[in-house]
């Protein structure tokens, strides 16, 4: 990249002011900023240098070339730019070889990415080499930038050259060794273009074949000649095989498990890194059944059939614990991998030693010391952990001196009055380093002091602050936008001009960005780190394509084939927005989706989705079509505390019906549902899928009115989960869920509409019940009882969790629950009962569980048990 500065006049400092400023550029103001220059002040060169630094680091320009002209009033100064030769397509010259599409793929050149030299020889080269890899050994490929209307294409000159072809593939044998036959493996073929990745993937497959006949040192070389003259390239396959091999365990007896893994690990590479990883492979499982003395060497050794990967193994004695005892601690000690009937292990009594000493360090004993001592021999051996505490030191005075004012007070887990412990001292020696380092005083050190009481009994803690100067963020310069405004940038930064220049706000800036989607890369740099006091930072980002096709064919048992496709357009005007569009089709029925999403609703960083649907459906006893629409808004309030807004509008229509009434699916009932909703949603779980700690809460409240064209009645619904992680591998979860709705006005059944009230049942629980089946019911026409919902819902469960390892879980659960018709009806008396025991596979997206529930409180006539299968948590 070449910059021209060129100042055709400029006068000492102070001696001249500046008039104007002007800047040749489309969108000039979009640069403004980044010249500091001010009409009435003193020309300052420094200021100039510094002006086209940052215009040269927006990535935008080429050449920046300055202009000041004297005049009576001061001098007019003109910022004339070039542009950057931005990429828009592909030209190709000379051998016809590579299509534009392929070069384009081949050089990975993105819309927008300016093409300065060093890219455009990376990209010659990377043509050459897939020119080479097709056979045109000879290839030379060049790129060069041609300007054009909006940007600049890429030129690739191409002289492929001759393709060399192959004349003679062979294979030799070098040791003189009889294998079997590798002929049949050389590729390519003589007469076939030479493709060094073929011939790669032939190597290796001889290699291969040849171990697996035993010869495990094989070795298999290509040797490639090639006339220029001729284009011609002469093969050769040079295998090595080396005597046959097999492996052969010593002075001891392993399991065959191990044997053959010991053989899997060094068959594919007999040699070096491979053996010793057999050794270690053995000695560790000798460690672990208690040979702690166990030794494991290995050498070739002659047969009359080839060789023998001999593995010598010298065990040692066998020792296992017979007792354990710990001496001189006090209080409860940790739970310890060394047990009584185990095999005695040294990484177990170390792991154990160190958990000891760490637990005594957190009750205030900073020079504990902790020992095992083991007696010499083989069989029961007792173990004594012998344990030196030292005194306990408590805090006296904990204080932090020297901080920065602005910086704000990081808070210190040392107290006074509790034990001395040293992992909170260097967290709060990190803390408080971190909140000066934030504060923008990046060259800051924190220096702790400790005064001990003679006896060592008490400790006062001082952190003492050297924070050096501050470092103020001078300009922050965008680079790499083509479609994206500016402000969408600047309104997710952390980062402002004239503010500290903290880590903190650096990290967070460049998480914001990238979390928009709208981005490839995200990266933020300091022009100048060198500058102590004010650098400029530098957003360089490399845009994402903005539109997405997806595609699908499916098979459904009601539907039979269909057909699914979805287009979004992201960053629509460049200010993130998206719209979607969605369609699926069978023979049974098809559905649209159109969906727009605006991510700053109002001004505030608060989404907007606007979404319209259209569904329709032949079933094999009614045909039912839906239209709805759905306005939704959402804002964070603190990390875990979120609120959701909603305005919806839902009409189903059935038609054609051949069965009675109530036998029809509640979702597809005639009915219309229209007008606002709002949820707010606390969560602090560590994984929404599979969480283990944390807690999940929610209220929801809906309202539907008649002037709005749908059914009167307002809905509301809460629920609450907990998860906590117990001993080993259990999680308990805790969950409860309460419904209470009712219809408005006079006139009005008391009863919401079908489809709008509550049912319980099924594999959300409780689960000893079939879907929607605790809870009322009535007989049909045909006398099949069919559930009615009802007002009111109440459900409680509990379910223990433990992972059995491989991704598999087992629960045990107990669920309670019931609806009732009207709010009034509730009654905790009238719960039904449920437990059971239940399967679960962990995936990606959720874990697949298998649930088998038994009635607790069985009424007659009701089958006793339940299977559900799906995929998700109960709760």
């Amino acid at each position: 990249m070449r910059l021209l500065l060129a100042l055709l006049w400029l006068a000492a400092p102070g001696e001249t002011t500046v008039r104007s400023v002007r800047i040749e550029a489309p969108l000039p103001e979009r640069f403004a900023a980044y010249v500091g220059l001010v009409p009435g002040q003193p020309l300052d060169p420094e200021a100039v240098r510094r002006s086209v630094e940052l215009l040269y680091a927006t990535g935008e320009f080429e050449d920046v070339v300055v202009e000041a002209e004297a005049g009576p009033e001061g001098a007019d100064v003109v910022f004339r730019t070039r542009a950057a030769p931005h990429f828009v397509g592909v030209r190709v010259t000379g051998d016809r070889i590579l299509s534009r599409s392929a070069l384009r793929r081949l050089s990975r050149l993105r819309p927008g990415e300016p093409l300065w030299p060093d890219r455009l020889d990376r990209a010659g080269r990377e043509a050459a080499l897939a020119l080479a890899a097709r056979g045109y050994l000879e290839a030379v490929v060049s790129a060069a930038a041609a300007p054009g209307a909006g940007g600049a294409d890429a030129v690739f000159q191409v002289r492929a050259g001759p393709r060399a072809r192959v004349g003679v593939a062979r294979v030799e044998v070098v040791d003189g060794e009889t294998v079997r036959a590798l002929d049949d493996l050389a590729r390519p073929r003589p007469g076939q273009a030479y493709r060094k990745e073929q011939a790669e993937r032939a190597r290796e497959s001889m290699r291969k074949r040849l171990v697996g006949t035993g010869h495990w040192r094989a070795e298999v070389e290509e040797r490639m000649q090639y006339d220029p003259g001729s284009a011609r390239v002469d093969l050769t396959f040079a295998a090595t095989a080396g005597p046959f091999t097999q492996l052969e365990l010593a002075g001891a007896n392993v399991p065959r498990s191990l044997r053959q893994a010991v053989e899997d690990l060094v068959r594919d590479g007999a040699k070096g890194d491979a053996l010793e990883a057999g050794a270690e492979r053995l000695e560790d499982a000798l460690r672990r059944r208690g040979h702690r003395d166990v030794v494991v060497h290995h050498r070739y050794e002659r047969r009359p059939w080839g060789e023998a990967l001999v593995y010598e193994i010298r065990p040692g004695p066998l020792a296992t614990v017979a007792s354990l005892g710990i001496v001189g601690g006090e209080g409860e000690p940790p739970l310890l991998e060394t047990r009584v009937g185990l095999p005695l292990e040294d990484r177990t009594l170390e792991a154990d030693a160190r958990a000891i000493t760490r637990l005594l360090e957190d009750r205030g004993h900073p020079e504990a010391r902790v020992e095992s001592e083991v007696p010499e021999g083989s069989g029961g051996l007792p173990v004594i952990f012998r344990v030196r505490p030292g005194p306990l030191t408590v805090v006296r005075a904990v204080s932090v001196e020297g901080g920065p004012a602005d910086a704000p007070p990081a808070e210190l887990r040392l107290r006074k009055g509790e034990p001395y412990r040293l992992r909170e001292l260097a967290a709060d020696r990190n803390q408080v380093l971190t909140s000066c380092r934030n504060a923008g005083y990046l060259q800051a050190e924190v220096h702790p002091d400790l005064v001990f009481s003679e006896d060592r009994s008490q400790v006062d803690v001082r952190l003492r602050v050297e924070p050096g100067p501050r470092t103020d963020v001078d300009h922050v310069v965008i680079a790499g936008l083509q479609r994206t405004r500016d402000e969408v940038v600047r309104r997710e930064l952390r980062l402002e001009e004239g503010q500290p220049l903290g880590q903190g706000r650096l990290l967070d800036s460049q998480r914001r960005l990238s979390a928009l989607g709208i981005f490839e890369r995200v990266s933020l740099s300091e022009l100048d780190p060198e500058r102590p006091l004010r650098r400029d930072v530098v957003v360089n980002l490399r845009e994402a394509p903005v539109t997405t096709l997806a595609y699908g064919v499916g098979y459904a048992e009601r539907d039979l084939v269909r057909a699914s496709v979805e287009a979004s357009r992201r960053n629509l005007f460049g200010m993130d927005r998206t719209l979607s569009a969605f369609a699926r089709g069978s023979f049974r029925g098809s559905r649209f989706l159109l969906s727009f999403r605006e991510p700053y609703f109002l001004g505030q960083k608060r989404e907007l989705y606007a979404t319209v649907f259209w569904e329709e459906e032949d079933r094999v006893t009614f045909d039912f079509n839906r239209l709805g629409g759905l306005l939704q808004t959402a804002r964070n309030l603190t990390d875990h505390l979120s609120f959701i807004s909603r305005l919806a509008f839902q009409k189903t229509r059935v038609y054609r019906i051949e069965i009675p009434i109530e036998e029809v699916d509640r979702q597809f009932r005639n009915y219309t549902v229209s007008g606002p909703s709002a949820s707010m949603l606390f969560d602090t779980r560590d994984d929404p899928l599979e969480p283990r700690r944390g807690q999940f809460m929610g209220a929801d409240l809906q309202l539907s009115l008649r002037a709005l064209g749908g059914g009167s009645f307002v809905k509301g619904f809460l629920q609450s989960a907990s998860y906590h992680r117990l001993a080993g591998r259990a999680t308990l979860a805790l969950s409860v869920r309460l419904g209470l709705s009712r219809t408005l006005g006079q006139g009005e059944p008391l009863l919401l509409p079908l489809p709008e009230r509550f049912f319980e049942g099924g594999d959300y629980g409780p689960r000893g019940f079939a879907v929607d089946a605790a809870g009322p019911q009535e007989s049909g026409t045909n006398g099949d009882l069919f559930p009615t919902g009802g007002n009111a819902l109440v459900f409680g469960g509990a379910e223990m969790r433990v992972d059995l390892g491989r991704r598999f879980a087992l629960g045990s659960f107990l669920d309670s629950g019931n609806v009732y018709p009207l709010v009034r009806d509730l009654e905790l008396g009238d719960l039904r009962y449920s437990a059971g025991l239940g399967l679960r596979y962990r995936t990606p997206l959720g874990p697949i569980r298998v649930d088998w529930g038994y009635k607790l409180n069985r009424r007659p006539g009701e089958k006793p048990w339940r299977f559900h299968f799906t995929i998700g948590n109960a709760f």
